[in-house]
């Protein structure tokens, strides 16, 4: 993971922002195993996943997605 991925997890909103210089595709992982789309994040740009939710669940990092995944 590039170190200009970062990610910032909320109850109800996870914000992953791009400080690299290229768009790169990412999704969040989480504990219960909730499964989101990949999203295309753009160069010096920020987009925002489901958060944790009040139930228990975490959020577990992002990874880089396959660049065909959820095409």
């Amino acid at each position: 993971m590039p170190a200009c991925l970062t990610y910032s997890p909320g109850w109800r909103y996870t914000f992953v922002m791009n400080d690299c210089s290229t768009a790169h595709r990412v999704k969040v992982l989480y504990g219960d195993g909730t499964d989101v789309p990949c999203q295309e994040v753009a160069a010096r740009n920020w987009f925002t996943f489901p958060g944790y939710g009040t139930t228990g669940n975490t959020v577990e990092g992002i990874v880089l997605c396959d660049p065909t995944e959820g095409a």
